[in-house]
């Protein structure tokens, strides 16, 4: 019996770093091949499915020259010789089951096809089941035509909370849903001096210190929202300091209006998280969608306090007084007003012991790999061949 996984999204991203984390969790609990096919575009995670297989002998690597594309549901549709030629290949290699690692139903949605031609099981990992015209792209609402039979073709699905869940259903998803909690290292992210912390980055330990740390893109991220909002308010703009980690489209535009605000504020390139979440006194996630946000767990694994709008992932693990209103600068001014207000309050430690026991590294491993492993039964003729392989999580 062998398993198969499927990217072919030419982005390298944070479900992409789930993905490989469960990869080597299965990899560690399973003897058999295991193949993992991956769009020749995507040199970062060609990069690192080869790492890994320099530790795992049975992990069996392949590149495809196409990637998933906007309108890739039309596109499914409009070359049905592309499906014909990796139907052609899953049959080769038949497998017990395909993991198709979809970001959203779009992305690899030619591995869901293929599967269901060869009828072979396959199972959507998926983070983000929204959309695409609440995602606010492009043709969205077209998009969303092409894509609706995209959730009947798995067997089942894999996702991040209860909250994706219901939108899958929303979505008129009917097969099996399994929930497996994104994990992050507790070891590594965990609380620390503040002002230590401060003085390593060069930021105003004096001031009341608000962050977003991630990708810097307006239209989904839009770290523009949390500029306008404390702008808005003489009192936000004079107390706080806005920190910004990361790299991206907007990041000039980002400067600029931070600049033509008079606000202050820093914009620093990719460095260690776990310092800057020592260093904030609450990190913000004002996105128009989110999955289970990596950068949220990971602070509140640090004990540091999380602002987020109201909706996916946040929506399932903040507080209320912690949320606001998504797209809606007065709103999440005012969560910014109540925070500094309640004193900086540090995340309640039914919280952060929540997400350092259920949403750690290792509960992902367990969970990733068990679910894994009973649909690849489920598929397989065999019975699957585990080993004591567990000291390599």
């Amino acid at each position: 019996m062998s398993i198969l996984f499927y990217d072919d999204s030419p982005v390298f991203g944070g479900h992409e770093v789930m993905s490989l984390l469960g990869l080597e969790a299965v990899l560690a609990d399973f003897s058999g091949p295991v193949h993992f096919i991956a769009s020749s575009s995507n040199g970062k995670l060609c990069e690192k499915v080869a790492s890994i297989a320099t530790k795992y002998p049975q992990l069996i690597r392949e590149q495809v020259d196409w990637q998933s594309s906007k309108l890739e549901a039309l596109r499914n549709r409009l070359q049905p010789s592309r499906t014909k030629v990796l139907v052609e290949r899953f049959r080769q290699l038949n497998p017990a089951l395909v993991v198709a690692i979809q970001g959203n139903i779009e992305h690899s949605s030619l591995g869901l096809h293929a599967a269901h031609s060869a009828g072979i099981r396959c199972v959507s990992y998926i983070p983000v089941p929204h959309s695409n015209a609440e995602m606010g792209a492009r043709l969205g609402a077209l998009r969303d035509l092409f894509c609706a039979h995209l959730f009947k073709l798995p067997d089942a699905f894999i996702t991040i909370t209860d909250e994706m869940a219901r939108l899958l259903k929303q979505q008129g998803a009917t097969a099996p849903i399994d929930i497996v909690y994104n994990g992050v290292d507790t070891h590594r992210f965990q609380s620390g001096d503040p002002k230590a912390a401060c003085n390593e980055l060069g930021l105003p330990f004096e001031k009341v210190r608000i962050g977003v740390i991630g990708r810097i893109e307006f239209r989904q991220k839009q770290q523009h929202l949390l500029v306008q909002a404390i702008a808005s308010d003489p009192a936000l703009a004079a107390s706080c300091h806005l920190v910004f980690a990361g790299d991206g489209p907007d990041i000039s535009a980002l400067q600029d209006i931070i600049s033509q605000h008079h606000l202050s504020g820093t914009v620093l390139p990719w460095c260690d998280p776990a310092r800057l979440y020592q260093a904030l006194d609450a990190l913000v996630i004002p996105s128009r969608y989110e999955g289970l946000p990596l950068v949220m767990l990971e602070a509140l694994s640090s004990g540091t306090a999380v602002l987020g709008s109201d909706r996916d992932g946040m929506k399932d693990l903040l507080p209320k007084d912690w949320r606001f209103e998504p797209n809606d600068p007065a709103a999440l001014a005012a969560a910014v007003t109540r925070f500094i207000g309640n004193g900086r309050p540090a995340p309640d430690p039914a919280l952060v012991a929540r997400v350092r026991g259920t949403m750690s590294l290792d509960s992902f491993n367990r969970s990733f790999s068990s679910v894994v492993l009973r649909h690849a039964a489920l598929g397989g003729d065999s019975c699957l061949q585990c080993g004591p392989k567990s000291s390599h999580r």
